[in-house]
Formats: C-alpha cells, sequence, structure tokens
C-alpha cells in the first residue's frame, strides 16, 4: 500500500495512493531504515482505516497521541490525519460585564435604592478606566486612580467613601469567586469622617412657621420635628391604622430598612405636641383617607421604582419658610430629625431615644446629636461648686461631660456616719477617745502557745 523511498544524502520518503487515487509524498528527511519502516507501517495503517472505514488499534492511536508537531503536520498535509482544532481560549470577562453579573446576582435581597447607587459606582468605574478593560487586568493602580479621580470631582467625602466601599464588594466577589487573583482595592483608605452637617431647628422657629402651612404641611412639619420620623418615606407612609390614639403609640413604618431581619415597624410614643397636631388632621380627613399625610402627588413623585426620593419637597417647604420670614438651615428635615433626637436624649436614655427614632447609637452620635444654644446657655449660667473638678466619663454609650466631687463635705460626713455604725458592734467602745492611742484590743502582748505533738 505504501513504499518507502531514498533520495540522495540519506534523505527517505513515504510514498501512497490516497483514497482518491492521487499520489501522495511524505518527505521524512534524514532518519534511520528502521525508523522510515516503522512510520510507513503506521501510514499504512492510517490508509487502511481510511479505506475500509475501520477504526485504528490502541498502538497506532497512542502512537499519534505522541507525534511531533512536524510530522503530525505532514501526516495532515497528505490527508491522513485531521487538523487539531486548537482548544477554546477561555472568554475573559469584561469590568463592566462582572458587575452586571454581580448586580444581577447579588442585587436581590436589596433595596432599589442601593441598586442605583450600584449602578452609578459601575458607571464612574467605566469612566475612570480604560475602555473595556478585562477585570483581570485592572490593578491596585488603577484603584487608586479612580479614587484621586472622585476627589478630584469635589464630592462629599461620604459620597467618596460609599463609593470605594462599593468597587471594593465588588472585586471582592470577583475574587471569591476565583476570578482574580487579588482585590485591587483592598488596600483604598477612603475616610468616611465627615463634619456633621444638621443643625438645630428651635421649636420658636418651628412655631413661626406653622402659621403659614396648611394641615398637610402642619403634619409633615410635626411629624418630621417633634415625631422624628424620617422625611419623606416615613412621613408618607404612615396610615391612620398606625397611629393609637387610645395607648399614644405611633406604629411607624419603616421602608429605609424594613428588609432588615427585625426590621419594618418601629413603635414610637404619640408626644402631646405631635397628638395635638394629628387630631386636628384627623378631624379634617375624609372617610376615605388612608395615609396621614392626605397627598398622593407626594408619595407617587417619592416611592419611585429606585427608591424614596424627596419629591421636591424641600422645594415647597423653602416657599413657607420664606412666608414666615425666618431664615432657612441646612438638610431641612434631616435636622429637624436630629433636634428632635437631641431633646429626647436629654430625658430618656440613649438606647430608648434610639429605639423610637430606628437608629443605631452609634450612628446617632455620628450624624444626629447636637450640641445646641442651650446647652450654652446651661453651662454659662450654672456656676460650679467648690471642691469639685470637670471632667469626662468614657463608657460603652459614648463620653459623658459632668463634674467629679473632690472630697466634697458630703462625702466626710457618710464616713464619720460609717465610723459610728462599725463602733455599735462593740457596746461600751463606741465613746472611747481614740486620742489615747489605742484601739479597741488591749496592747498587751500575749504569750505564744505552744503545743507538743501527742504521743502514741
Amino acid at each position: 500500500m505504501a513504499t518507502l523511498g531514498n533520495d540522495e544524502g540519506g534523505l527517505r520518503r513515504i510514498l501512497f495512493y490516497a483514497k482518491d487515487g492521487s499520489r501522495k509524498t511524505i518527505r521524512l528527511g534524514k532518519c534511520s531504515k528502521r525508523d522510515a519502516e516503522s512510520i510507513k507501517f503506521r501510514v499504512e495503517a492510517l490508509l487502511s482505516a481510511q479505506l475500509t472505514g475501520g477504526s485504528l488499534d490502541r498502538e497506532t492511536s497512542t502512537w499519534i497521541a505522541n507525534l511531533s508537531k512536524e510530522l503530525r503536520a505532514k501526516l495532515e498535509k497528505v490527508g491522513l490525519l485531521e487538523p487539531l482544532t486548537p482548544p477554546p481560549s477561555p472568554k475573559k470577562e469584561t469590568m463592566a460585564e462582572h458587575i452586571d453579573e454581580f448586580i444581577l446576582r447579588a442585587g436581590k435581597p436589596n433595596k432599589p435604592g442601593t441598586i442605583a447607587v450600584w449602578k452609578q459606582v459601575k458607571n464612574n468605574l467605566i469612566k475612570h478606566m480604560p475602555t473595556g478593560i478585562e477585570l483581570a487586568d485592572v490593578t491596585k493602580g488603577h484603584a487608586k486612580q479612580f479614587h484621586e479621580n472622585l476627589k478630584s470631582r469635589k464630592l462629599a467625602g461620604l459620597t467618596v467613601c460609599k463609593h470605594v466601599r462599593i468597587a471594593r464588594q465588588i472585586f471582592q466577589d470577583a475574587l471569591e469567586w476565583k476570578k482574580i487573583s487579588e482585590n485591587p482595592f483592598s488596600g483604598i483608605k477612603a475616610s468616611a469622617s465627615v463634619p456633621k452637617c444638621n443643625v438645630e431647628v428651635p421649636r420658636k422657629t418651628i412655631d413661626l412657621i406653622l402659621p403659614h402651612c396648611d394641615q398637610v404641611w402642619k403634619t409633615i412639619i410635626a411629624l418630621s420635628r417633634y415625631g422624628g420620623l424620617r422625611c419623606p418615606s416615613e412621613v408618607l407612609s404612615l396610615k391612620w391604622a398606625h397611629v393609637d390614639f387610645e395607648k399614644n403609640l405611633l406604629n411607624i413604618p419603616e421602608p429605609k430598612v424594613e428588609h432588615h431581619e427585625g426590621r419594618g415597624i418601629r413603635v414610637c410614643p404619640l408626644f402631646p405636641e405631635l397628638r395635638e397636631v394629628l387630631e386636628a388632621t384627623k378631624v379634617m380627613a375624609t372617610g376615605d383617607d388612608d395615609y396621614v399625610v392626605d397627598k398622593p402627588i407626594y408619595r407617587a413623585a417619592a416611592n419611585t421604582g429606585e427608591g424614596w426620593k424627596n419629591a421636591n419637597l424641600r422645594t415647597q417647604f423653602l416657599k413657607i419658610i420664606g412666608l414666615a420670614k425666618v431664615s432657612s438651615w441646612p438638610r431641612l428635615f434631616h435636622s429637624m430629625r436630629a433636634s428632635r433626637q437631641t431633646e429626647l436624649e436629654r430625658e430618656f436614655p440613649l438606647h430608648v431615644v434610639c429605639a423610637w427614632l430606628g437608629n443605631s447609637p452609634k450612628i446617632a452620635q455620628r450624624s444626629y446629636l447636637l450640641v445646641t444654644s442651650e446647652d450654652f446657655q446651661k453651662a454659662i449660667s450654672t456656676p460650679q461648686k467648690s471642691g469639685t473638678k470637670s471632667g469626662t466619663i468614657k463608657g460603652k454609650s459614648g463620653t459623658i461631660s459632668g463634674t467629679a466631687s473632690v472630697r466634697t463635705e458630703s462625702q466626710e460626713i457618710a464616713n464619720h456616719q460609717r465610723k459610728q455604725r462599725s463602733n455599735v458592734v462593740f457596746p461600751g467602745e463606741s465613746q472611747k477617745s481614740s486620742a489615747d492611742g489605742e484601739g479597741f484590743e488591749p496592747t498587751v502582748q500575749s504569750p505564744v502557745l505552744r503545743f507538743s505533738r501527742p504521743v502514741h
């Protein structure tokens, strides 16, 4: 079926007729006759399998698997072997593709507002990274440059911190799925420390504003300032079914944190100043009004597919403030909530107030509790007594400022009374003077008693 031919210089070749009748030549080059005969034997086995449609024996299959690239190429060229199809290279995922997958997979239990922020981070990453960059090609240098670009845009410190934290979360997810070998954002430190921007909203300011409000806006302001509700989400979600006038309680819906375990509704007292406004609102409500704030247009604008938004309440509130001829303040609604929490802290423990307003002690101390004008007035109008010194006491709930007594008169009296009570144990001794140098026991030395072992 195949013949072995020799050329000058010891070069060898194999000649055979293919299945289609054409004559084929395999040039082996310079090799021994024994090796040439072995290759010729395998060529005949391949040719036989082609002509008869049979399968190759195990030895021939093993021989083919161990062929050199050069000899295999020659066999493929004459049609004895099919060209090997290189395995498809694994598809390299781009950064944008992974972020889309992350949002789809991890976003299910999260609020629409959270998903919207993730998409903002995705857009910023795409904007500040090389076009179409692959996920595995993102380096620590890219992460650092992304952080610097955010800061150069003069964004709020908390916004920059949140974007970096979410980017770190996205790449940590890729690391856990073993798509990358390290998280490029692991070393990026974005500080979340921002100045507290809430301010005190005194009650006298609210008293000047309320006469210029209709009942709807009186209710919104009272719920924010006297109830400490989040606006707009909690204010616009409150229904009359949540208001228990008989028990003086509010069952406040918490759309912002309802996805957390154990959250969704919190119970808060119906404070007297808030009750007064709600009672007036209830009288004016029609039988069809389910919501305390009877303004469907506000809810439609605020409760969107991407979470709760401000529903343009700020614009309307600023107009009312202008009518009252008082100065506006930063973070109109949030500052009223912070002012209410600060007021309640003066009368109730921190953990109680946080339960009523639906935040944590850590968040309250960082973002809500304010130093008010009343604090300054109290400090300058209350003189410190002699024998005391100012100081701070640090505890688990925070730092408490106050005065610590230093050897006051009341302590001296208490110590004297304790001494007198101890003398009652020894009747007749309570009148003994301590100036004679003797105590309760005589100064006579007792002899040392010695004991001997018994003899058995």
